[in-house]
């Protein structure tokens, strides 16, 4: 899978859990582990092991629950530090994603 497509599935796993977690009495463990568990799954096919994909899904986790006190509370204060902290997580893991996609694949014997 390419790095874009793989950028944009947890991009639109993350928009969609926002979305629901703006909504008060929403169950909130299910939704964020269920976007862990996408997080985790997104390097599947490279090389990545156990820190990366699990850095991935806490940031993808991070991402979502940002997002959504962002959209909760509109005209709050904390609207600008919670988008400013999704927008630096949403890089941190692009750059993640991407440095992880684009590594090629060791020898079998190295």
């Amino acid at each position: 899978m390419s790095m874009l497509l793989r950028n944009l599935l947890l991009l639109a796993v993350e928009f969609g859990a926002a979305l629901l977690l703006r909504e008060p009495g929403t169950p909130w463990v299910p939704l964020l582990l269920a976007v862990f568990v996408v997080g985790s799954g997104v390097l599947h096919g490279t090389d990545a092991e156990f820190v990366p994909r699990f850095l991935v899904a806490l940031v993808a986790v991070g991402v979502a629950e940002l997002g959504g006190r962002a959209w909760a509370s509109p005209g709050a204060h904390t609207v600008p530090t919670a988008a400013t902290g999704a927008a630096i997580l949403l890089a941190v893991q692009t750059l993640i994603l991407v440095r992880h996609s684009l590594r090629r694949p060791r020898p079998k014997g190295a």
